[in-house]
């Protein structure tokens, strides 16, 4: 085990990107509104244009509420990862064990989701995603995974071509209600049963 994956079972791992020193540290319950706010507007940048304005609303004020974000954050099948410059939230990532999705389309027993995985548009390009999917990547094996798996709007190219940059493929496909809008999510697996 490298002196990283120690640091990362320990919840946190400090890292450098270009002149910036980035702490990447497991989320509490008390971020519940920092988190909130950061990742609302992460999505509203991504998706936001894209996307009519009252569906954007209502999906962000249930997606991203701060009750939602803390009762995420105070169970044991989630793991969130910010990425952070002092209090500044960068980026994040949410990993989940057994999603109630996870079926659907993927069989394997022992499996991981990457419910979210988003940055600021600054800090797009600039390693954060990377540093994020290695997070993600790591929890995964910390819980025993055979597979990791994420949705992805098939209107997000970006995403996508990210997404198999990183070693995941399509596999399928499911429904993701965007308010009263019904979208079409890829879903996309990485098997992780020969990583070390």
């Amino acid at each position: 085990m490298s002196r990283d994956d120690v640091a990362v079972l320990s919840n946190f791992l400090r890292m450098r990107l270009g002149e910036d020193e980035i702490l990447m540290r497991l989320a509490k319950p008390a971020d519940a509104g920092a988190l909130s706010c950061a990742a609302a507007k992460f999505f509203r940048d991504t998706f936001g244009a894209a996307n009519r304005p009252e569906d954007l609303a209502a999906y962000l004020a249930n997606a991203f509420s701060e009750s939602r974000q803390r009762a995420e954050l105070s169970d044991a099948k989630n793991r969130v990862w910010l990425a952070t410059i002092g209090e500044d939230i960068l980026g994040y990532a949410h990993v989940r064990l057994a999603s109630a999705q996870s079926g659907k389309v993927v069989a394997e027993s022992r499996q991981v989701e990457i419910a979210r995985i988003y940055a600021d548009q600054r800090w797009h390009g600039r390693g954060l995603g990377r540093a994020l999917m290695r997070m993600c990547i790591a929890t995964a094996q910390d819980w025993g995974a055979e597979l990791l798996w994420l949705g992805v709007w098939e209107k997000n190219p970006r995403a996508i071509a990210f997404y198999e940059k990183n070693g995941f493929q399509v596999v399928g496909e499911q429904p993701f209600l965007l308010g009263a809008e019904l979208q079409r999510d890829l879903v996309m697996a990485r098997r992780l049963t020969n990583e070390h």
